[in-house]
């Protein structure tokens, strides 16, 4: 990290960071997600999900929208069993990219070259 300024390294820090905290609201809302569809689908009384206890259904998890689908062989529906809310995951993808873009870019442009000695 030699020759890097301290506001440098300050906006290094930030955006890091900020891409750190999206990742945080990505993997809870995914957490989130896995727990509210097991809860479900130990105490619904949606058919879809008792068909899923007889092994007769499905349940699929998606990551783009995050969401957890219930598909019943039977008849052909499909139930969204739980989802992460979207403002969250807008604000999670948001923040892991931009924070991501913005480290990478200040690292890139703020390196410095060694020159090489002259024999």
């Amino acid at each position: 990290m030699a020759g890097r300024t301290r506001g440098q390294l300050l906006a290094l820090l930030a955006g890091s960071g900020v891409a750190l905290v999206g990742l945080g609201i990505l993997v809870a809302g995914w957490i989130g997600l896995g727990v509210t569809t097991l809860g479900s689908a130990a105490t619904s009384d949606e058919p879809c999900l008792v068909a899923y206890d007889q092994e007769q259904a499905t349940v699929q998890f998606t990551g783009f929208p995050p969401r957890a689908v219930c598909a019943w062989d039977e008849g052909g529906d499909e139930v969204v069993v739980g989802e992460m809310a979207p403002a969250a995951f807008a604000a999670g993808m948001t923040a892991a990219v931009l924070g991501a873009g913005a480290t990478v870019a200040v690292g890139l442009l703020t390196r410095r070259r060694r020159v090489a000695p002259v024999a």
